[in-house]
């Protein structure tokens, strides 16, 4: 047989074939077109496709220099006449999604509707399709008025589409009407189905003749046409009889392609297509005897088997049958080893094996990835003495095999890997063992002609004979769901033509590889999917929806893409029915299903492949308040050592199971966070409920422990009674602590609603109050506000009224700043009421001297100062009463009394170095300075006030001591420090979006700094 049909001639074009044929014979483009007599440039172009009409001359002197056989020369003069004119050139795709080429550029059909009635017409070629066939399957079974107009319009528009993309010279017709429909007129050169139907048909003739060979190389041919399932992008179509009649054919084809391959022991070859097969149609006892015969056929004899008692249970539940007799022999041939083993010989023509999975239908996304992998690509092959190897690294879902299979149909195209493709499932996440380096190298010399005979049993000398026959080849290995290094390194070529793509759910560290790591979906690659799967009308009718979707998938795409397929399943549902029901979904992960797939069941498999201890502690992350957490609290919830915890942890990121966000910080996929919560009821309540308590007290104690407050204020904090679960942080000055808890703001607060969900009320409470301080110095007084309601439900809940008035208290410093004086008095007079029932006289005069604070925000200064005193009987309240009884008498101009205070508060609070609220009362004291005019006494106070609100990162107060800062300077005509100081000041507003900005503003563009 000749190389140009054992390629198929039905779609080869001109430009592939003269590649193939040089590259057989070896040469360069250089050597081949000297041997020709032709220029380089001229040989480029015709391998290039830009010469589509060669003279006959010019071919004849090619085949001549490739030293191609007579019946070789032959067809590459056939084709070289029948090269079709620009324009002339279709291709219609329908098995896969449906795609037209003119010339090898894709034409869109139009609309959806359009498509969908193209590609039902494709199914039935050059038959009519009833007019009540298209209606039923474009418009369903209630069409609109007029639908038959509707249908003409369609119709027309397609056809329009079609001819315009062609030339003058192609105008035959391809769509008209019937009698009662319409029919595509199209020939095997025309439409993959029908090349698909020729190529098995002339396959099935070569079985007849007995030429397995032929056989087998034809049918490859014919396989390789398929992309996926028929029409995979008409979702409206899957169940539509032609493609299941067409899905059917694939899988008779395959079979018979399996038979072939068995009788010249080319077992590898087929193995990857009776795995869609069986996994398409389990129950296919035909299908699954094939796969027994061919995985022995390699040698793994244990798997053959393990299909076989798979098969024999799902028969028994859901049939109540016994496997039929065509099983029963595969399995008594497996037992007995009388699969005959690889029979290629050392004359067999040279074919391509084409071993990759076929190409993702739905396949959507990953543009800035492929774009990154294929300059990889591009830069690995410029040069260098060994194989590039790129490893494609991520957690369970992710699409790390999608995106690896299709990179590699790209680069079949693209870097003309076509010759050659292996491709082997490690099995390093499923339910069977991983596959071991002996048999999969033993299936690969299969592929690469070695005789059965001649594979030797060490798997060393396999790996050795395995490099030395890829040495010289431009071959792709795509080794999928890896384990280990151990399981990768003797699978890995030498040659640096070669090109190795491995996926794994681990970091596995193969020297010199380039690893990608693969996150979750961007939105905009989500939304594509759903596009993809639902079609465009239904996603972008409620985007809103779609996208909430999208989120409560934590944009995983397996878990996108699978209720996508639930949703394409059930017409009747909208994106918002399934974004309430994910919402209000007891079990959110068991939502996360279609058909048998499940988001659960790819974690089960990396879960279970964890030692016992790293398991446990997986689990317990799913306990651990907010997003991120770190070695230290994880070591509190788990009652580990910290480093025990930083070992497990970097462990789980290697298993893609934790993300690492920082060098100290680590964080769970929303999604593996519900995973994790289920499997805590592995654990007893009673241990569940101990490790919750353990990590709340913790933040509790740790968060009391930030000294960064002053003494007074430290005082308002609620009493700790207990002893903290673990050893808490070290803060060896209030830089450390202020940094901790931004760190840990997120956990902080999660912990106070955790705390009061789960049964820990007292905790709550005190931590919303212990946080008060933090709130307050940052300026998030939302923040403040939200977490306090939940301290105080928690309180009020338990009847706890120390702690119900507590919180009260801090919320009347929240809303006061926010400017809701109403809603401040309201809850302090309660907290004021509360204390004065239980006889707390401490927390009584806080409760004073904030109604003091709220009075004076109402301009009531008299009233205001009687209530400052009152709160002054109790000396631990002197030194922040005394400063509000000074801002008192500052508004009303009486500050040499302002002063008098506002020193008295510096003077108690002297013994704390470096606080931030000392600060603020500087401000006020450099406020009154200025008023009296003592200038240079108010700069030297203010700018020791700016100098420690910014190492204190207190930025509201900050900018306010700026602007006075800046008054000064006005005051002694040092104009261009105001306005820098004021230039800062309105930077820090503009940031936290305060309303004083613009005023500020305004000032600056004024006359005021121009003296």
């Amino acid at each position: 047989m000749n190389m140009v049909g054992a390629m198929g001639s039905t779609r080869r074009r001109l430009d592939e074939v003269i590649k193939l044929f040089r590259r057989r014979a070896g040469l360069t483009q250089q050597q081949a077109a000297d041997l020709a007599g032709l220029s380089v440039a001229g040989l480029r172009d015709l391998e290039q496709g830009r010469v589509v009409a060669p003279r006959a001359g010019t071919l004849r002197r090619l085949a001549s220099a490739l030293e191609l056989s007579a019946g070789e020369a032959e067809d590459l003069l056939r084709i070289g006449r029948s090269a079709p004119a620009p324009g002339q050139d279709l291709w219609v795709r329908v098995l896969g999604p449906l795609t037209i080429e003119v010339d090898g550029k894709e034409v869109d059909p139009g609309s959806a509707r359009q498509r969908l009635l193209l590609g039902l017409l494709a199914l039935s070629p050059n038959l009519p399709v009833s007019r009540d066939a298209l209606i039923e399957a474009a418009w369903g079974e209630q069409p609109p008025p007029k639908v038959v107009e509707l249908l003409q319009t369609n119709m027309s528009r397609l056809r329009r589409r079609l001819q315009s993309a062609r030339s003058d010279a192609a105008q035959s017709k391809l769509l008209f009407a019937t009698s009662g429909g319409y029919q595509l007129e199209v020939t095997e050169d025309q439409l993959d189905l029908l090349a698909f139907r020729k190529q098995a048909a002339q396959a099935r003739r070569s079985m007849r003749d007995g030429d397995p060979l032929a056989a087998f190389t034809v049918f490859g041919e014919s396989l390789s046409l398929w992309r996926g399932a028929p029409l995979a992008d008409q979702p409206a179509l899957r169940i539509h009889p032609s493609v299941v009649a067409l899905s059917t054919d694939w899988q008779d084809v395959v079979i018979d392609y399996a038979r072939v391959a068995e009788e010249l022991g080319r077992h590898a070859d087929v193995l990857p297509l009776l795995r869609q097969v069986v996994e398409s149609d389990p129950l296919n006892e035909i299908a699954q005897a094939r796969l027994m015969i061919a995985l022995m056929g390699v040698g793994q004899q244990g798997r053959a088997l393990s299909v076989f008692a798979d098969l024999r249970k799902r028969l028994a539940e859901e049939l109540g049958a016994d496997p039929g007799p065509e099983v029963l022999d595969a399995h008594q041939r497996v037992l007995r080893q009388e699969v005959p083993q690889a029979a290629a010989n050392d004359d067999a023509p040279v074919s391509a094996h084409r071993q990759l999975p076929p190409d993702i239908a739905d396949f959507t996304g990953r543009d800035q990835e492929l774009s990154v992998l294929h300059g990889l690509v591009s830069s690995a092959l410029e040069g260098g003495p060994a194989a590039p190897i790129i490893a494609i690294e991520g957690m369970a879902g992710v699409g790390k095999t999608r995106l690896a299979v299709h990179l590699a149909h790209e680069l079949q195209v693209r870097n003309n890997y076509y010759e050659q493709q292996l491709y082997v499932d490690l099995h390093g996440h499923a339910n069977e063992p991983p596959a071991e380096p002996g048999p999969v190298l033993g299936s690969f010399l299969h592929l690469l002609g070695v005789r059965g005979d001649q594979i030797p049993p060490d798997v060393n000398d396999r790996a050795a004979l395995y490099r030395d026959r890829l040495h010289d080849k431009r071959v792709l290995v795509l080794l999928d769901n890896a384990v280990s290094l151990d399981q990768v390194q003797p699978l890995l070529p030498a040659g640096s033509a070669n090109l190795v793509l491995v996926t794994s759910r681990r970091s596995l560290a193969l020297d010199g590889s380039h690893t990608i790591p693969l996150d979750v979906f961007a939105m905009s690659d989500a939304e594509a999917l759903l596009v993809r799967i639902l079609g465009r009308d239904r996603v972008h009718t409620d985007i809103a929806a779609a996208r909430r979707v999208i989120n409560l998938c934590g944009r995983l795409p397996l878990a996108v893409a699978l209720v996508a397929r639930r949703l394409q399943s059930r017409p009747a549902w909208k994106l918002g029915d399934l974004a309430s029901r994910l919402e209000e979904a007891a079990d959110r992960m068991g939502e996360l299903a279609a058909g048998t797939r499940r988001v659960r069941a790819a974690f089960d498999l990396s879960y279970q492949a964890l030692d016992p201890e790293a398991r446990r502690v997986f689990k317990l992350l799913g306990l651990h308040p907010g997003e991120d957490f770190t070695a230290g609290s994880t070591a509190v919830l788990a009652r580990i050592d910290a480093g025990t915890a930083r070992g497990l942890l970097d462990h789980l990121v290697e298993e893609h199971l934790v993300i690492a966000v920082s060098g100290e910080r680590y964080r769970l996929h929303d999604l593996l966070r519900d995973y994790a919560r289920d499997l805590l009821t592995e654990e007893s309540a009673d241990d569940r409920r101990e490790a919750l308590s353990r990590i709340l007290r913790w933040y509790l104690h740790a968060a009391g422990a930030a000294r960064v407050f002053a003494p007074a204020l430290r005082k308002r904090r609620p009493v700790l009674d207990d002893a903290p679960s673990a050893p808490l942080p070290e803060f060896a000055k209030d830089e450390d602590a202020f940094q901790w808890l931004e760190a840990e703001r997120a956990a902080l607060v999660a912990a106070v609603t955790v705390a009061h969900e789960q049964g820990f009320p007292q905790t709550a409470w005190q931590l919303s109050s212990v946080l008060r301080d933090y709130f307050d110095r940052i300026g998030d007084w939302d923040l403040w506000i939200r977490t306090g309601e939940v301290g105080l439900a928690a309180a009020r809940g338990s009847g706890d009224h120390l702690g119900e008035a507590s919180v009260l208290l801090d919320l009347s410093s929240a809303y006061g700043q926010l400017g809701d004086l109403d809603q401040a008095e309201e809850v302090v007079t309660r907290a004021l009421e509360l204390t004065r029932v239980i006889g707390d006289r401490e927390q009584e005069s806080w409760a004073l001297s904030n109604l003091g604070i709220i009075t004076a925000m109402r301009e009531d200064w008299e009233r205001a100062l009687e209530h400052f005193n009152e709160a002054l009987q109790y000396d631990d309240m002197q030194l922040v009463v005394f400063n509000n009884m000074g801002a008192v008498y500052q508004r009303l101009g009486r500050h040499s009394e302002a002063i008098a205070c506002f020193r008295r508060a510096l003077d108690l609070n002297s013994g704390e170095s470096n606080n931030w609220i000392a600060a603020v009362w500087m401000h006020s004291l450099g406020e009154s300075l200025v008023s009296i005019g003592q200038y240079q006494d108010a700069i030297s106070v203010l700018e020791e006030a700016c100098a420690r609100h910014r190492e204190g990162h207190a930025a509201l107060p900050e900018a306010e001591t700026l602007e006075t800062l800046g008054n000064a300077y006005v005051a002694v005509g040092r104009s261009a420090d105001a306005r820098q100081c004021w230039e800062q000041a309105l930077g820090i507003l503009t940031e936290l979006d305060h309303g004083h900005a613009g005023q500020l503003r305004a000032r600056l563009k004024t006359d005021e700094l121009s003296a």
